[in-house]
C-alpha cells in the first residue's frame, strides 16, 4: 500500500463550523494526511505562516478587518515566491471576484455552497501539485542560472589565461578552440579561422612521432598525459618548449569527444636553467683554479719557509717572521679547503667522505689538544663515554670539531669553560659542544647553518658569525648520514649536538 503523503494545511475562516466542515472533508482524502492549523482572522494567519511550515492555505474571502485579496498581498510581501498556495472560498459565486483572486495569486477559487469532499480534494491537490511544479521549475531555473554563471566565469578564465588552452576533436584532430594567449604563442591572428587546422600542425615536426607512439597511447590508457613537449609558431617557425597537460573529455550525444590541452611556455625557465648551469660550470672552473693554481704557490712558500726555519744560523727575529709566514700559508690553505667544500656543497654534489674505522673519543682529544695550544688562556674540558669506534672520515670530523669548538671559544666569555662531550650508543655516536654566554636569538636559529649571503656582514649584529663554518659542518654531518641541532638559552648556554650513525647505512637500505 502506498503511504499517504503528509501535508500541513492552514484553515483561515471566522466560522468554526466551516473550518470543521473542511477538516471533515479532507480527512476522507485517500491519498493524503493533513495536519491542521486554524486561524479566525488574517493577522493570526499571517503569524502562523511566519512560525510554521505551511503547505497550503484554505482562505475565507470575508475576514474580520481584512479581506482575502489584502491577505494575499500581505502574504506575498512577506514571503515572496516561496509563499504557500492559497485556495480561496467565498459565500457566494462572483465571477469578477474569482478573476481578481486568481490574478492576485490564489491557486483556486471555490464557492462554499458548492464545496464537496471531491471538489475540495481536487482544489487542494491541484494547488499542492502546481506549487511543487513551480518550485521544481524555480529550482531548475536557479540551477541553470548558476551553471550559466559558472560557465561564463570559466570561459572568461580560459580566454584570459596566460597559458595556451585549446580543444581539438579526438576523431580527426580538428582544432575547435585556442584562447588568446595560445594564438599568440603559435602565431595565429585573433580572428583567424581554425576549421582547417589540425592539432598536429602546431607541433614541432620532430615531436609528431613521439605523440603517436607515447602521448596518444597514454591518453587512451589513462585519459591524460603530462610532460615537456614542443610547439611550433606557424608564422616564424620558432620551436617553443612547453609544459604540456593533455586530457580526454568524452562527448555527449552527437558531440564528439575532445582533447583539452593546457600548455605553459617554459622558454624563460629553460634560459634560466641554462644560465644556472653556466654559472655552476664557471664556479667549478673557478674552484679548480683555487684548488690547483693557488695551492701550488702556497706550497712553494711553505716549503721555502720551512727550509729556512730549519737553518741553524737563522736568528730568532727571522725565525719568528718565518713562523708567521708558515701560519699565514696554513691559514690560506684552510681557506682554500673551505672554499672548495662550500662550492661542492652549494652545487648540490654533497661533500665526499672517506670512511675508515676510527675512535671518535681519540680524535676529539687530539683536536682539543691542538686547540689548547692556540688558546692557552681558555679551559677546554673533554668527557668521553661508551665505545667511540665507528666508520667515519677522520679529516672531515676534525673539521667539524675544530669549527664547533672554535665557534664556542669565540662566542663565550673568557674565564668560562668550553665542554666537549662524546658518547657511544648502540648504533650512534654523539658529539656535544657547549659554551656559556649570550644565547643565539630565535630569529637567527633558522638560518644559522646557511652560508654568508652577499650584502650581509661577517658577523651579525647579535655577534654570531654568518660565514661558511657552520654551513660546512652541517654538510659534513649530513654526508655521514647524521643530524646536527642547536639549543640556546640564557640559563643553560649554547649546545651544538651532532648525531652520527656508527656505521654507514647499507646500499639500498631505508636508513
Amino acid at each position: 500500500m502506498t503511504p499517504r503523503r503528509p501535508h500541513t494545511l492552514l484553515l483561515v475562516d471566522d466560522s468554526p463550523e466551516d473550518r470543521e466542515t473542511y477538516r471533515t472533508f479532507l480527512c476522507e482524502d485517500p491519498e493524503c494526511t493533513y495536519t491542521f492549523l486554524e486561524a479566525e482572522d488574517a493577522e493570526r494567519a499571517l503569524e502562523l505562516c511566519r512560525t510554521h511550515v505551511v503547505d497550503c492555505i484554505l482562505l475565507d474571502y470575508q475576514l474580520p478587518g481584512m479581506d482575502g485579496l489584502e491577505f494575499l498581498r500581505r502574504l506575498s510581501d512577506e514571503h515572496g515566491q516561496v509563499r504557500p498556495p492559497v485556495v480561496m472560498l467565498t459565500g457566494r459565486g462572483n465571477e469578477q471576484l474569482a478573476v481578481r483572486a486568481l490574478r492576485s495569486g490564489a491557486a483556486d477559487y471555490l464557492v462554499k455552497a458548492d464545496v464537496t469532499p471531491e471538489s475540495l480534494f481536487r482544489a487542494v491537490k491541484g494547488a499542492l501539485e502546481r506549487e511543487a511544479l513551480q518550485r521544481e521549475f524555480q529550482t531548475r531555473t536557479l540551477e541553470q542560472q548558476r551553471l550559466q554563471t559558472e560557465y561564463q566565469r570559466l570561459a572568461a578564465v580560459v580566454a584570459r589565461s596566460s597559458s595556451f588552452i585549446g580543444f581539438s576533436r579526438v576523431d580527426d584532430g580538428t582544432v575547435l578552440y585556442i584562447n588568446e594567449a595560445g594564438r599568440r604563442l603559435v602565431g595565429l591572428e585573433e580572428t583567424e579561422e581554425l576549421s582547417e587546422l589540425r592539432g598536429v600542425d602546431l607541433l614541432a615536426p620532430e615531436d609528431v612521432e613521439f605523440r603517436e607512439k607515447h602521448i596518444l597511447p597514454a591518453i587512451q590508457r589513462e585519459g591524460r598525459w603530462r610532460g615537456e613537449y614542443r610547439l611550433r609558431n606557424l608564422r616564424t617557425g620558432a620551436i617553443i618548449p612547453v609544459q604540456h597537460d593533455i586530457f580526454f573529455l568524452p562527448g555527449e550525444g552527437e558531440l564528439p569527444g575532445v582533447l583539452a590541452v593546457v600548455s605553459q611556455d617554459v622558454t624563460e625557465i629553460k634560459h634560466q636553467e641554462q644560465e644556472a648551469q653556466r654559472r655552476a660550470d664557471f664556479e667549478q672552473y673557478l674552484a679548480g683554479i683555487v684548488g690547483h693554481d693557488l695551492r701550488n704557490p702556497i706550497s712553494v712558500i711553505m716549503l721555502a719557509a720551512g727550509r729556512e726555519l730549519r737553518r741553524k744560523d737563522a736568528d730568532e727575529r727571522l725565525r719568528e717572521t718565518l713562523r708567521r709566514i708558515l701560519a699565514a700559508a696554513e691559514r690560506a690553505n684552510r681557506m682554500i679547503d673551505t672554499t672548495l667544500d662550500f662550492t661542492q656543497a652549494r652545487l648540490g654534489g654533497g661533500l665526499r667522505v672517506e670512511r675508515r674505522r676510527m675512535d671518535l673519543h681519540e680524535l676529539t682529544r687530539q683536536v682539543v689538544d691542538e686547540l689548547r695550544l692556540n688558546h692557552p688562556e681558555r679551559v677546554l674540558e673533554v668527557v668521553s663515554q661508551g665505545d667511540g669506534h665507528g666508520e667515519l672520515d677522520g679529516d672531515r670530523m676534525a673539521q667539524v670539531l675544530t669549527n664547533l669548538v672554535t665557534n664556542a671559544l669565540k662566542y663565550s666569555a673568557e674565564g668560562t669553560p668550553v665542554r666537549v662531550r662524546t658518547s657511544g650508543g648502540e648504533q650512534t655516536l654523539t658529539l656535544e659542544v657547549h659554551n656559556e654566554g649570550n644565547p643565539i636569538p630565535d630569529e637567527l636559529l633558522p638560518r644559522l647553518f646557511a652560508p654568508l649571503k652577499r650584502g650581509e656582514h661577517e658577523v651579525s649584529r647579535y655577534g654570531r658569525s654568518m660565514g661558511l663554518g657552520l654551513f660546512i659542518v652541517d654538510h659534513i654531518v649530513r654526508a655521514h648520514g647524521g643530524l646536527i641541532d642547536v639549543k640556546s638559552d640564557e640559563t643553560r648556554g649554547t649546545t651544538f649536538t651532532v648525531h652520527l650513525p656508527r656505521y654507514p647505512a647499507p646500499l639500498g637500505g631505508t636508513g
